[in-house]
């Protein structure tokens, strides 16, 4: 059986509920999280070797990965908490704004160089006006009401920390016209909302970073020489015009009641290109899209659970299913850069049908109480929202959509899973990264959210911002080991706050060691109140324990009493090394000093006759470092080891005679 499949991973740890972190409101009463769910999701592991799971086709580029959930939570926030006067005083009275429409017929003009550290809330009947300017805003900007932003001839730039840190909301009659502009957010993607009978119009501009935008309600978006459009999710009733805009992916949303049978055409030159309801084979939609004289044209699919869809002879950039209204379902067979002769989506709840298409990318958006378990499929990307919960075990998740993520109160549990993207929970989700491979991105929690990764393989450790937490429990040496013999346990066990400090933080650490097949757990560190990163978490005495399989036991505690458990199956070998402390009697008298030592050991033997010696250095785990062989006289003999480059650690010098094995054991340390 895989060492995987024979884990043991414990989850207990406190959960946040509904909070915001800038409204200044109390943390409501802690709730455990169902441990018994998280236990069940990764015990149910196929035999299936991760290893067998590869992208056979890695042609996608990784700078044009985007991801649209980031906005469909926006979307579903706005549409659930719509902006009033008295929220919008409640939200902001602790912190650095400008408020364009406080009071009536109220305007603001920029022009030169400005920078503000803050968000901007233009509303009522405000009307802010940006010309020949350079700006510099650390903060989101909202238009709502009958706000109007007018930008001509300016340099905007909004710099973020990370992806989708900045939005530009544009809701309610409000109207925001810009020309001859240039935009930067950092070198990051970034969030642009329009709704309900909003108008967002762009005239000509420069567009340095990537923008992921959502049209819900009776929206107007109309751009017209952008040279990076982005991308846009077309919903309810919006209206959207592109002409001569490059770049663009246009997401097609299908509510559970729509019917579609439809064609699309060459993404690469785009001319007339038409999307509504009154096209013959669409039914169930509201929206309007118009696209004329534009390039670099992705089509992408938002079908709901419920919709009926067929697509023929077309290249689709990006199917992404969403799951809604409680839905529960398995999915599984979902592969990257497909192409179908006449396929249907292995899912039970809706009809998902393609002839003669390819896919690129298939996403999956969980949305408020459903319910989904992954396994056997390559994904671009995953993410949940509400109180919905995703549970994967054995796939590979690319990045091609975007990221693995959970926000809102979702949990979300990977385990053995390989991903080349970012993981990252928000808000107050929660996500659990367990025995999995991150091998691109990040792994990183914001807002209120909590991230936990136990014996996963990252290229960084995780990162907690905001008043989010980070944990990680991670044993990462031995693999295998001597019997009699003193070995350094190494790996990780901390738990960060961000910046701005959290409920939870780092409690203690325990590590326990068991022989396969029996019940008990031995210490070897009993709840040690420091955090240690990257570092050794404890020895283990090898000594008279007979060779065969162990298990070593790692378990983190926050300051609540809530625990995690990393598991790490150890090969432990016969000896080959008798080893004895530098006090012990010898007819050969063999002493190593100093010790501990930081740069050169010396060795000192004394022999009755002449010998041939040869001197090896072994770490703890048996791996030869360095020798030397020689014709010793009798007498005393010196010799030395340059250990300078060697990691802290117990290690060995054995003499090789020629009837007998000698071994010392010291202590590196710098």
């Amino acid at each position: 059986m895989n060492s995987l499949t024979m884990t043991k991973f414990r989850l207990l740890i406190i959960f946040l509920s509904c909070i915001s972190a800038s409204s200044g409101q109390q943390v409501q009463s802690p709730v455990k999280f169902p441990v018994d769910d998280i236990n069940n999701s990764l015990n149910q592991l196929s035999q299936q070797p991760l290893t067998s799971l590869k992208k056979e086709n890695n042609s996608f580029d990784p700078a044009s990965v985007k991801s649209p959930f980031q906005l469909l939570k926006k979307m579903k926030e706005l549409q659930n908490h719509p902006f009033r006067k008295g929220v919008l005083q409640n939200t902001i009275q602790q912190i650095d704004t400008v408020l364009v429409g406080d009071v009536p017929n109220d305007t603001l003009v920029i022009t030169g160089s400005y920078t503000h550290n803050g968000p901007v809330f233009v509303f009522n009947d405000g009307v802010l006006i940006v010309h020949n300017a350079n700006v510099t805003n650390v903060g989101d900007v909202y238009v709502f009401g009958s706000g109007r932003i007018l930008a001509d001839s300016s340099s905007l730039f909004f710099p973020q920390q990370y992806f989708y840190e900045r939005s530009l909301v544009v809701v309610q009659n409000s109207y925001v016209h810009m020309e001859a502009c240039s935009l930067s957010y950092g070198g990051f993607s970034h969030n642009l909302l329009v709704a309900d009978s909003a108008i967002f119009d762009v005239q000509q501009c420069y567009f340095n970073d990537w923008t992921t935008a959502g049209l819900y309600g009776h929206p107007l978006v109309n751009l017209h020489g952008v040279n990076l459009g982005g991308e846009y999710i077309l919903t309810d009733h919006a209206t959207a015009t592109f002409n001569h805009v490059n770049t663009l992916i246009l997401w097609h949303h299908f509510p559970d009641s729509s019917v579609i049978n439809f064609s699309f055409p060459n993404g690469a030159n785009v001319s007339n290109y038409v999307f509504n309801n009154s096209i013959p084979g669409i039914s169930g939609i509201g929206y309007d899209v118009h696209a004329d004289t534009c390039t670099g044209v992705g089509w992408g699919l938002m079908p709901v659970n419920g919709s009926d869809v067929t697509i023929s002879n077309s290249s689709i950039r990006a199917v992404g299913a969403w799951f809604q209204h409680g839905d529960t379902v398995s999915v599984s067979g979902l592969v990257d850069n497909s192409n179908y002769t006449n396929f249907t989506a292995p899912l039970a709840d809706r009809n998902l049908h393609f002839i003669n298409s390819s896919v690129q990318t298939w996403s999956l958006y969980v949305f408020d109480t459903s319910r989904i378990s992954i396994s056997g499929c390559i994904l671009g990307e995953v993410g949940c929202q509400g109180r919905s919960y995703a549970s994967s075990s054995q796939f590979f998740l690319d990045g091609s959509g975007g990221y693995f993520w959970s926000t809102d109160t979702s949990l979300v549990i990977a385990s053995s899973v390989s991903i080349t993207s970012s993981v990252r929970s928000e808000r107050n989700g929660i996500f659990v990264m367990g025995y999995s491979a991150l091998t691109g991105g990040t792994a990183s929690a914001i807002g209120n959210s909590v991230l936990i990764v136990v014996q996963s393989s990252l290229p960084q450790d995780p990162v907690a911002y905001d008043k989010a937490v980070a944990w990680l429990a991670n044993i990462a040496q031995p693999a295998s080991a001597y019997v009699n013999s003193m070995i350094p346990v190494t790996g990780s066990a901390w738990i960060d706050q961000g910046p701005l400090g959290s409920f939870m933080d780092f409690g203690s650490y325990s590590l326990y060691y068991q022989q396969q097949g029996t019940a008990n757990w031995n210490p070897l560190v009993i709840d040690s109140t420091t955090e240690i990163r990257n570092g050794t978490l404890g020895s283990w005495n090898t000594d008279s324990l007979s060779p065969g399989n162990y298990f070593l036991k790692l378990v983190l505690s926050n300051n609540l009493g809530d625990s995690v458990e990393a598991v790490k199956s150890v090969t432990l070998l016969p000896s080959i090394l008798s080893v004895l402390s530098n006090d012990d009697p010898n007819r050969y008298s063999l002493k190593l000093y100093p010790d501990p030592v930081s740069r050169v050991v010396t060795g000192e033997a004394t022999f009755e006759k002449a010998e041939r010696v040869r001197a090896v250095l072994f770490d703890a785990f048996g791996n030869e470092k360095n020798k030397c062989d020689i014709q010793v006289n009798k007498g005393t003999w010196q010799f030395g080891m340059d250990v300078s480059d060697y990691p802290d650690g117990m290690y060995f010098i054995q003499l090789f005679l020629e009837q007998e094995k000698i071994t010392r054991r010291f202590i590196v340390h710098h």
